[in-house]
């Protein structure tokens, strides 16, 4: 009889499933955690329905920068429907700081069926400001994933030498 689980026993084991798939990519550290910088850089850019722009960034990304496509598509998903309406405030609050356009836009109150409503300037306002949040958010990414993988793989190294000193 298969076990039943909640919603955040699924998402746990979602996200658990994913750092393991980084955690086994069989590349040098440097190479994976370029990659996952390269995702989270994509996936800080707004979601746009039926076209796939963050991962297309992230792979885009770690094909420049030599790293792990992989690790790259499976970072973008730093940004995914449980906070969209957080990363859509936050991109459009550097957007709109930083660009001189003015759009009516509220996104406290925006659900994802009004994407198409904010118009060109309001997709130029969040791609600029996903852009900008995603050259921050990918270095220190880097950074951490860098010592997530370093660390995943010296404890699987002593892990394998307490077993064959059992034998």
């Amino acid at each position: 009889m298969a076990k039943e689980y909640s919603r955040m026993e699924k998402l746990k084991r979602l996200l658990k499933l994913y750092y393991l798939k980084i955690m086994r990519i069989n590349a040098s550290p440097h190479y994976i955690a370029m990659g996952v910088g390269c995702g989270v850089f994509g996936g800080c850019f707004p979601v746009i329905p039926g076209l796939p722009l963050q991962t297309v960034i992230a792979v885009a990304c770690a094909f420049i920068t030599r790293s792990s496509k992989i690790a790259a598509a499976i970072a973008t998903w730093i940004s995914n429907p449980f906070n969209w309406l957080l990363f859509y405030y936050v991109q459009y609050k550097i957007g709109s700081f930083l660009l001189p356009l003015e759009v009516k836009f509220d996104p406290a109150s925006w659900q994802v069926t009004d994407f198409m409503s904010i118009g060109w300037q309001g997709l130029a306002i969040l791609i600029f400001g996903g852009f900008i949040l995603g050259i921050p958010l990918g270095i220190i990414s880097y950074f951490l994933a860098l010592h997530f993988v370093r660390r995943h793989r010296k404890r699987k190294a002593l892990r394998m030498l307490a077993r064959r000193k059992v034998l």
